[in-house]
C-alpha cells in the first residue's frame, strides 16, 4: 500500500437493493465482510449514516479500528467522476453529481475513491480471479441487463468521458426490440436475463413453461437465473430454446468486441453465469465464433468469472490503492 503495508483496505459495492462492505488484505483476500440493505432511505444523509455503518459493522468483525485501513473504494453504479469522486447519475439511488467520496472522507478519516462497479467488478477478476495473467480484457456481465468493461495493456479504459464499456448497448439488431435506454436492437434487449424474462411470460401465458409459471407466475422481476436453469432441468423444451436463443444473441455482441478490441480474453460473469454455467457459456462462445473474424477470434480464451460477489469490492480496493499511491 503506498503509505502502510500492513494496513488494510475497504472495498464496498453500493447496489440499488443492497450494499456489501469488505476488508481485504494485501493479497486481495476478503477478511471480513458485512451486508446492508440500500432501500428505504429517505436520501443522501441517509445513505451516508448507512454506509458508514455498515464500514464500521465489517471493521468490527475483522477486530480492526478506522485507523487500521489505508483507504476505501466503492464499486458504484452509473457514470463516475473518478478524479473528482462524485457520482454522476446513480440508477435506483436517485443521487446527481453527488461528491461521495469528499463527504465519505471527512466522517471516516481515510481516503475514499469511487469507480463504476462494473469496471471495478472486471478489475477484480483481473487481479485476482478468472483473468489473472492477461493483459487485453472484455467483461460482459448478462443479468438484468448487460455490463461490460474493458482493460487494455493492464489498464481500465474509461473513454472520454468516463462512460466506456456500455457493451450491452451495443446495436446487434438494428430496429428490433426495444431497450430499456430508449434505444432498438441493443444486446441487452436481446441477450439480457431481462429480455429472457420478457419471452419466458409469453412462454407462461401459453403454457409452455409450467417450473416458471409455478415459480413467478408472468412477473417479469420474480424470474431469477435459478428459475431458467429449474426449467431446464425439467426438460422444458421451449425454455431450453429461449435460453440458447439469448446465448446465441450474447455471442454475436462477444464477436463484434473481438472484432473491435482484439482481447486475448472475454470474461463472462453475473447471475446468468454462475446458474446456468458451461452450457450456457459454451453456447454463447460457439456463437462468438462462428461471428467473429477468424484471425482475430482464433486466439481469444472465454472465462467465466471467479469471484462472485467479492468481484467489486476487490477491485474497487485494488484500485483505490493504486489511486492512493498516486495521491
Amino acid at each position: 500500500m503506498a503509505k502502510d503495508q500492513t494496513r488494510v483496505r475497504i472495498g464496498f459495492d453500493l447496489g440499488g437493493t443492497k450494499m456489501l462492505c469488505g476488508a481485504i488484505d494485501s493479497a486481495g483476500t476478503v477478511i471480513a465482510g458485512k451486508k446492508k440493505k440500500t432501500k428505504e432511505l429517505s436520501d443522501s444523509e441517509a445513505l451516508l449514516d448507512r454506509i458508514v455503518r455498515c464500514v464500521d459493522g465489517c471493521l468490527k468483525k475483522a477486530k480492526l479500528e478506522r485507523s487500521d485501513v489505508a483507504e476505501m473504494g466503492i464499486a458504484a453504479p452509473g457514470p463516475i467522476d473518478t478524479e473528482a469522486g462524485v457520482l454522476l447519475e446513480t440508477p435506483n439511488l436517485g443521487l446527481r453529481e453527488f461528491p461521495m467520496a469528499r463527504l465519505l472522507r471527512e466522517r471516516l478519516g481515510f481516503p475514499v475513491f469511487l469507480e463504476n462497479d462494473v469496471n471495478a467488478g472486471l478489475y477484480g477478476e483481473y487481479r485476482h480471479g478468472g483473468a489473472g495473467g492477461y493483459r487485453n480484457i472484455v467483461g460482459l456481465f448478462p443479468g438484468t441487463g448487460i455490463g461490460g468493461a474493458l482493460i487494455f495493456d493492464g489498464a481500465l479504459y474509461r473513454g472520454a468521458t468516463g462512460g466506456a464499456g456500455e457493451l450491452g448497448h451495443m446495436i446487434v439488431e438494428p430496429g428490433g426490440r426495444m431497450c430499456g435506454c430508449g434505444r432498438r436492437g441493443c444486446l441487452e434487449a436481446v441477450a439480457s436475463r431481462g429480455a429472457m424474462a420478457r419471452e419466458a411470460a409469453l412462454l407462461v401465458i401459453s403454457g409452455k413453461a409450467p417450473t416458471i409459471e409455478a415459480g413467478a407466475g408472468t412477473d417479469v422481476a420474480r424470474m431469477k437465473s435459478s428459475l431458467f436453469l429449474d426449467a431446464i432441468e425439467n426438460g422444458e423444451q421451449a425454455v431450453v430454446e429461449l435460453v440458447d436463443r439469448a446465448a446465441w444473441w450474447l455471442g454475436v455482441g462477444m464477436a463484434s468486441c473481438v472484432n473491435a478490441f482484439n482481447p486475448d480474453v472475454i470474461v463472462l460473469g453475473g447471475g446468468l453465469v454462475e446458474k446456468l454455467g458451461r452450457r450456457y457459456v459454451d453456447a454463447a462462445e460457439r456463437s462468438m465464433r462462428e461471428h467473429a473474424m477468424e484471425f482475430l477470434v482464433r486466439q481469444v480464451k472465454i472465462v467465466s468469472a471467479e469471484l462472485g460477489d467479492d468481484a467489486a469490492i476487490v477491485g474497487a480496493a485494488e484500485l483505490a490503492t493504486e489511486a492512493n499511491a498516486r495521491s
